[in-house]
């Protein structure tokens, strides 16, 4: 295939230089030209930004104008093409301006042959080619520079930045000036660990390489930029000279910082949920053998002489099983596997109803505040537990503040965007109550804020803590489907951030089927079903509900009930399943098999804790639920209200995710003016400062 021929512009104002010009390519041969003539400087500026030509030939007399000047003026506009400057013998000054002024070459007039002119504008032809691929690579890579996600700095041999791409000026703080004086060195950086924690007396990679040590491949730094501690996630490669001598780096920079404390955050998360699954399946069993010893404790307290020894030794074991069984009941809280029932509560009036408390539970060194949002929305969520995260948060607060201090509590209506959610793996986007509890205590480091929340981790005295206040705190707010943020600082105090999600439209008071305590227990003559897999519980339990004077039919599985219940042909008024038992039959299972034959069968849950009750709907009056551990007297009196239609209630209660707490009624809404969003209200009065000493 034939090559196009080269067009080449001839700008002279003599007409037989231009012919002498045709002719001598003419007899070039082997490559074929296309001569086209313009005479005057104004001709020729315009042919040449038409740009239809591949070489310019310029005469340097160009009547009032000269070469020299087309050849800056077709610069100046950026025009490409390669331009040739034609002169007259010895104007040697004139051809070294053409050359500086961007010339390709310079012809000598009169003395230019066709092999001389082909050769020069071949050589011009080839040369432009190769600055327009070195224009174009070097336009390239300053593009990809500057559009790079990923911050790019060169430095000398010294370490000192030469260069940033301005992805690498925003994340390390440079100014031009900073980098045009080289006041900034890769050199002051600091080794960091894979968690972004500075490295005291470790060599820096960086400095290695500049030696001659191995290329840097994703090692960590920390840098301090407008006052803050960075950690950069760098990639480092030498530059050498001419004669392969190192002469710098080439370093690539990423900000982690964000993505670092993100994965910190997600590690603690599955942490404390494998912690927490552990501590509920440890509770369950627990639970039982509990129920085991309450239950023989409180027979025998009905049969022991008052003021025996045998009467105080048993009181002893009682009080020791219900410390235990409230320890459980922590355990549970933070794995979040009981079950309760929810009101719709407010949180202004649960710290109202704190007002009295919290101040002798806080001493007189320290002063405390509320400041509350008015019109703070409903929570859907248990009183007690809410009142709980409180107290454990003050009381914490407490020990921070040996010598005294300031409490600051308040409460506001957030509304998260999901963008900052994305900030928290535990948060989510929609509206909140966030619970701020802000102390002027010793403060934490950060190893003690990543373990603050795990199971009987404490920093007190031994003896002075169990570990599980905080861990409480965090099982309730994540059975709320809430999370907490925590900031800290040494000398300064700390802030807990609870949020707790607004309850929705819709969301139903829920009153409480459990009875209480101080309930005496009826004696009944109906038969009651009984199963449970734990041989030794399943007795006690037998035992005390005979005491008052039920029928009770024993079953160690669900198959062994199913058999009980044909061999009896249905003549059952309450059946008290375990949810967890062995085999293919769950007590869910149960359940529903014995409803199928008697619809309006009177059941009666309990559980250490069993994942198959939640979103379980405990509406109606035949169907309870009964928290391990518990004494005969609890389940006969729990028995005798669902038979006699008290254990349940018109309004739906839905079982969800909890702890063991028995809910109280629902606590009323503070009396509130119309007000502005912000407008705080009193709990206990507007911005209040009350010593602790206060009552």
């Amino acid at each position: 295939m034939n090559e196009p021929p080269v067009r080449v512009l001839l700008v002279d104002d003599d007409e037989d230089d231009f012919v002498i010009t045709r002719d001598l390519f003419a007899g070039i041969a082997g490559r074929r030209y296309e001569l086209d003539w313009e005479s005057t400087f104004i001709g020729g500026l315009a042919a040449i930004q038409r740009g239809d030509h591949d070489v310019c030939l310029l005469d340097y007399r160009l009547g009032a104008h000269t070469g020299l000047e087309l050849l800056e003026e077709s610069k100046r506009l950026g025009l490409r093409p390669p331009l040739i400057l034609l002169t007259g013998q010895g104007d040697h000054e004139i051809d070294l301006e053409a050359m500086k002024a961007g010339a390709a070459d310079f012809l000598v007039k009169g003395q230019i042959t066709a092999h001389q002119l082909d050769r020069a504008i071949r050589y011009a032809l080839e040369r432009t080619r190769s600055e327009e691929t070195l224009r174009r690579e070097r336009d390239l890579i300053s593009r990809i520079m500057e559009t790079s996600p990923v911050g790019i700095v060169v430095t000398d041999q010294a370490g000192k930045i030469t260069f940033a791409n301005h992805c690498a000026e925003e994340v390390l703080g440079l100014t031009r000036e900073a980098i045009a004086q080289r006041a900034r060195s890769v050199l002051e950086w600091q080794v960091a660990d894979a968690e972004g924690v500075p490295q005291e007396g470790r060599p820096l990679p960086l400095g290695q390489l500049l030696a001659g040590g191995p290329p840097v491949v994703h090692a960590r730094h920390t840098v301090e930029v407008a006052g803050q501690r960075i950690v950069l996630s760098t990639n480092a490669t030498p530059l050498f000279d001419a004669v392969g001598r190192s002469d710098g780096l080439v370093v690539t920079v990423e900000d982690i910082t964000g993505r670092l404390a993100l994965q910190a955050q997600l590690r603690q998360s599955q942490k404390m949920e494998l912690v927490g699954r552990l501590a509920a399946g440890v509770a369950h069993d627990i639970n039982n053998i509990l129920t085991i010893i309450q239950g023989h404790t409180g027979l025998l307290l009905q049969t022991a002489t008052a003021d025996s020894h045998t009467m105080k030794s048993l009181k002893q074991i009682a009080a020791a099983s219900d410390r235990a069984a409230s320890f459980v009941r922590h355990l549970l809280m933070f794995s979040r596997k009981q079950v309760v029932q929810t009101h719709l509560i407010d949180l202004n009036a649960v710290l109202q109803n704190l007002q009295s408390m919290l101040p002798r539970m806080l001493g007189e060194m320290i002063t405390l505040k509320f400041s509350c949002q008015a019109g703070l929305p409903l929570l859907a969520g248990d009183v007690n537990m809410t009142e709980q995260i409180v107290m454990n948060l003050a009381i914490n607060a407490r020990d921070a503040m040996p010598r005294g201090g300031t409490l600051d509590i308040k409460t506001t209506a957030v509304e998260i965007p999901v963008a900052l959610a994305r900030q928290n793996p535990d948060a989510y986007a929609g509206k909140f109550v966030c619970l701020r509890v802000s102390d002027t205590g010793c403060g934490m480091e950060r190893r003690v804020m990543q373990r603050i929340f795990e199971p009987f981790f404490t920093t007190k005295e031994v003896g002075k803590g169990t570990g599980l206040g905080l861990s409480t705190v965090y099982g309730i707010v994540r059975q709320h489907q809430g999370w907490i943020e925590v900031e800290s600082e040494i000398g300064v105090g700390t802030t807990f951030k609870v949020f707790l999600p607004a309850a929705v439209a819709g969301t139903c008071e829920c009153p409480t089927n459990q009875p209480t305590r101080e309930e005496a227990a009826p004696n009944g003559q109906e038969t009651i079903l009984v199963v449970e897999d734990e041989l030794g519980l399943l007795s006690v339990v037998s035992r005390g509900l005979q005491q008052y004077q039920y029928r009770v039919l024993a079953a160690g599985s669900a198959a062994d009930a199913l058999r009980v219940w044909d061999e009896h042909e249905g003549r059952v008024d309450v059946l008290l399943t375990d949810m967890v038992m062995p085999g293919s039959m769950s007590g869910n299972d149960l359940v529903n098999e014995l409803r199928q034959r008697k619809p309006a069968l009177k059941v009666i849950i309990t559980s250490g804790y069993s994942a198959e009750l939640v979103g379980r709907d405990f509406s109606t009056g035949d169907t309870c639920f009964l928290p391990k551990p518990y004494q005969p007297q609890a389940a006969a009196r729990l028995i005798r209200q669902t038979l006699d239609g008290l254990g349940g209630s018109a309004k739906p209660a839905m079982a969800i995710e909890a702890s063991a707490v028995v809910p109280v009624a629902p606590v009323p809404r503070v009396a509130q003016a119309p007000v502005t969003p912000m407008q705080e209200v009193a709990c206990p009065s507007p911005s209040a400062s009350i010593s602790a000493a206060e009552p």
